[in-house]
Order: C-alpha cells, then structure tokens, then sequence
C-alpha cells in the first residue's frame, strides 16, 4: 500500500470509530499491509490507539464523567496486562496474526452492530466484586497489548457489565484505561524495535480530523450510512490481506 492512501485510511479511520466504533478494524489490517502482519503493525497500530482514546478521554473527563478514584486501579492493572500483552507479541508468528485477524474481525463486526444491546442503562449501580474487577482489567489490557482492535470496547464491556457502573461512567473509564493500555503497549513496541512511526503519524493525522469530523456531525442519519462502509471496508482489507504475501 502507498503511503499517500495512509492519510486517507486514517481519516475513515477516525471518521468511524468517532460515530459507531470499531475503528482499529481498518487501521490494523492497514498497516499490516503497509508494513506486514504481526508486531510492527500492531506496534504501530498503538500510535492510533493512544491518540484516539486520548482524545476521548478529554472529551468524557471534560463533561464531568470521568471518577478518577475508581477508574485508577482498573488502569493500572490495564496498563499491566498490556505491557505484558504486548512484550508476548513479538513471539508470535504472522500466520497466527493473520489467523487472528480473521477470527477476531467478524467478531467485533457484530459487537459495533449490535452495540446498543449493550449500551442500555441499569437503574441499580452494583459495586464491582474485587476479583472480577482483576481480571477483566488484566484479561482485556492483555488482550489491548497483545492485538488491539476492540481493546477499548473489551475494556467498556469489562466495566460496565462485569462490574456494574453506570453507562457514563464506564465509558470514561475504559477511554482512561485504553489511553494507558495503548500508551504502554506503544511503549514496549517501540523499545523493541516494532514501531514505525512515519506510517503511524501520517495515519495518525488523517484520523484527527476524521475523528473531528466525526465527533462534529455524528448523527443517527451517519451511523446508518457509516456502518456498511465499516463492513464493506473491513471486508476489502481482510480479503486483501488473506491474498497478500509479505
């Protein structure tokens, strides 16, 4: 893939996962075409993630949703599980990246359509047993590290149907979670070599304005029409990336 289509898969990039989700879908199997499967895409890959939950997470934590005190220690142990998520990547092999992409792909497909299921407010705020709280954190840091796309939803389910906070609430926490999860993740990519930064920051640029644009002009009209480009570009990409030789 040429680097000046990079721009423009960022800004669909940003441009979807602003209105419905799901964005790390077209960014990972982006970049693993771009660069190749495996580590130095998924490293790479966390320069959109950190900047994407960031941006969230300014969004919530300015509106007053974000409760630090109980948002900590679930980061924290994120941000664990990630970097061991992420430290174990490198050891696997791009045939097992590719497998994964394919498997994990029309998984979070369905969760992006089927969201609102989810996203229905409880009347009752129950308070989240402690070893449950562990390892969803972990289990879904690990998961954020380790592969990515989806991480923060992973991370919202965690939070808000494991653990019993209300909507808002979980949402602003997972988006402070995903930003040390991502952060770590690009962290331990980088030191290890696997982060190319010329193609994550040109994408990263196209996904700040998509993401702006997104956030502007997101109504229910766009997530009809934004979905089956999400299906029909993630589409594209996978069977690209099926016949693709790296």
């Amino acid at each position: 893939m040429e680097n000046y289509l990079l721009p423009l898969m960022g800004l669909l990039t940003g441009l979807i996962d602003s209105v419905v989700g799901g964005g790390g879908l077209i960014s990972l199997p982006t970049l693993s075409i771009a660069i190749a499967p495996g580590p130095h895409a998924i490293g790479t890959n966390k320069i959109l993630g950190t900047v994407g939950a960031a941006v969230a997470l300014f969004v919530y934590a300015r509106k007053g949703h974000l409760k630090w005190k109980e948002g900590l220690a679930f980061c924290v142990v994120c941000a664990f599980g990630s970097f061991l998520g992420s430290s174990l990547a490198p050891y696997a092999s791009k045939e097992f990246f590719r497998f994964l992409m394919i498997f994990m792909c029309p998984v979070i497909l369905w969760i992006v359509y089927n969201k609102e299921k989810f996203f229905k407010e409880r009347e009752n705020f129950t308070k989240p047993h402690p070893g449950l709280f562990f390892l969803s954190a972990i289990a879904s840091g690990f998961y954020d590290g380790f592969f990515g796309p989806g991480g923060g939803t992973f991370m919202f389910l965690s939070l808000f149907l494991g653990t019993g906070y209300p909507m808002l609430t979980a949402i602003a926490i997972s988006k402070l979670a995903n930003t040390f999860s991502a952060g770590t993740a690009l962290v331990t990519f980088s030191m290890n070599g696997f982060v190319h930064w010329k193609e994550g920051l040109i994408m990263a640029t196209g996904m700040s304005f998509g993401s702006y644009i997104g956030a502007t002009y997101a109504t229910k009209a766009a997530s009809k029409i934004v979905r089956p480009m999400l299906f029909f570009i993630v589409v594209l990409l996978m069977v690209k990336l099926i016949w693709f030789e790296g």
